[in-house]
């Protein structure tokens, strides 16, 4: 079936009715003087039962203003009624629903890795892979959201959609200070993965590294026709670029294939020379290279990977070598895909994608509160700690604080309708003590001492022993725990969206609570 459209406004909306078969639309440019040309693919769900009146779940917006006054046609097998419910309008004021305070979550659709990390005129840029279309994987674009403070995020236009050259995988974002590629020093420089080969319209195209830029301060992406790195194995993807001050070149990271990784040097950005390829056993996917300053003074290089495995090592600019020691810096799988946001100078900054399963809201997956990364020496050489950003610190409001003991248990339930996150500091004030358990938003959770098992649900997790101080954050159905004497952070969904906390142990417990809006 298809559809004419002469484009008067700046958006189309597309009727979606998540989790039902997908058909394939296309839409095409007809300019009166030229053949056809295809501006967009999507794989869109459609209920074929709905012939009379088609009613959604959401409508999925692309931006068209780059068409205005310009005929567009749809083409896609489906039913008249869902055709006709295709709308060319100005921005629909997004309906609010309840998710997450502090994590952030797209309006509609499904979300998996951030991209592009970047920090850039008093804004923190988060790009991410996304579908807008459905709460299930496919379509993968950037959608784009802003933040001043890291924590409240305002979801914006998305910026790349799939093309003939693929669908757009994870990538990374540099501002363009050294004025190259022929472009101002105000631009940002933006780098990702085409996945060809997974879309209709890119079918038997090869994974190639692309750039993209903006002019205006991240609102709006232009794509550079060729890339910047071709297809060298059948999957190479996630390009994690760096400037590397003492030998004045550009840096790439990229996973090549399996377990192993690439690195690639380069001076203008357009041309790139490998220097490197090694395996890091039981790594894979979204790498990531950088240094920190150790609590001894030491300047440490971390190879990170996509399950939060990461490598201790040397790095000279050409090569990294280390001693293959994996290290984990979760205690579960929940988090995925950190990246760190480029355009920061004083501190590291990282989001993982957090792999929620939907609940039955228009959403699925949720990014994590961003840490900060530090490193300090041990025993066995040196340990990434993480920590939340001191945002964090800054906006909670203090609202309890106190001591349980057998007679004054702590109970917190927050108010019905007043959506909130809730940050709770616990100390036990033995030096070993036997367990602590909570309730927290309908889920029983236990931290044994003896066996360093942290539990939820009955499923055990090893966050080591000895921890006399816990970190939760509590925000919807999300809990974010960090360990006081360890680098290591679990990450949980919990069963209930409704603030619940209780606490208790054999031995005290002093706690500060803490309240975010």
């Amino acid at each position: 079936m298809e559809r004419r459209l002469l484009i008067k406004n700046r958006y189309l909306y597309l009727p979606i009715c998540a989790g039902k078969k997908e058909e394939r639309m296309e839409i095409f440019r007809c300019a009166a003087d030229a053949e056809r040309e295809k501006i967009f693919e999507f794989m869109i769900p459609v209920d074929e039962s709905q012939t009379e009146s088609y009613v959604c779940d959401y409508l999925a917006e692309v931006p068209i203003s780059d068409f205005l006054e310009e005929e567009i046609m749809i083409s896609m097998e489906a039913p008249s009624a869902f055709m006709e419910r295709i709308e060319n309008r100005e921005k629909v004021k997004k309906e609010a629903e309840d998710r997450p305070v502090l994590h952030f979550t797209a309006d509609a659709g499904w979300i998996n890795d951030p991209n592009g990390l970047i920090f850039d005129d008093g804004l923190y840029h988060l790009y991410f892979q996304y579908n807008p279309f459905d709460i299930r994987w496919n379509n993968m674009s950037w959608g784009h959201a802003v933040s001043r403070d890291l924590l409240h995020w305002q979801q914006l236009d998305t910026v790349m959609f799939p093309d003939r050259d693929g669908v757009i995988y994870s990538g990374c974002a540099l501002k363009n200070d050294r004025g190259m590629l022929n472009l101002p020093e105000t631009a940002l420089l933006f780098f990702y993965t085409a996945a060809g080969g997974y879309n209709e319209w890119s079918s038997g195209r090869k994974f190639t590294q692309k750039t993209a830029y903006s002019l205006d301060r991240g609102m709006t992406l232009t794509r550079f026709k060729e890339p910047c790195l071709p297809a060298l194995f059948a999957e190479n993807r996630d390009p994690k670029i760096f400037w590397h001050e003492e030998t004045k070149a550009y840096v790439m990271v990229l996973w090549m294939m399996e377990n192993d990784y690439g690195i690639f040097r380069s001076r203008d950005l357009a041309y790139w020379e490998q220097t490197d390829q090694f395996t890091l056993e039981g790594a894979w996917e979204c790498p990531n290279l950088f240094a920190l300053t150790a609590d001894d003074g030491k300047r440490c290089w971390f190879f990170w990977t996509a399950d939060g495995f990461y490598y201790e090592g040397q790095f000279d600019g050409y090569h990294f070598r280390t001693d293959a020691r994996r290290q984990y810096a979760y205690a579960n799988q929940f988090p995925y895909a950190a990246q760190s946001y480029s355009g920061i100078t004083d501190r590291l900054v990282m989001i993982p994608w957090l792999r929620m399963e939907n609940d039955g809201r228009r959403f699925t997956g949720a990014c994590g509160i961003p840490v900060e990364m530090t490193c300090r020496k041990t025993e066995q050489g040196y340990e990434l700690i993480q920590r939340p950003v001191g945002e964090v610190f800054q906006q909670g409001k203090k609202i309890r604080e106190g001591k349980t003991e057998t007679e004054n248990p702590f109970v917190f339930h927050g108010e019905a309708g007043k959506k909130k996150a809730y940050m709770l500091k616990v100390r036990a004030e033995k030096s070993s003590f036997e367990s602590c358990s909570w309730i927290i938003n309908g889920s029983r959770i236990l931290y044994t001492e003896a066996s360093g098992v942290f539990s939820v649900e009955g499923v055990e997790y090893q966050v080591g022993c000895g921890h006399r101080e816990f970190l939760l954050l509590v925000d919807d159905r999300i809990l974010e725990v960090f360990f006081g004497s360890s680098g290591k952070t679990g990450i949980f969904f919990l069963k209930e969206r409704e603030a619940e906390l209780e606490m208790s142990s054999e031995a005290p417990l002093e706690y500060t609570l803490y309240e975010i809006e």
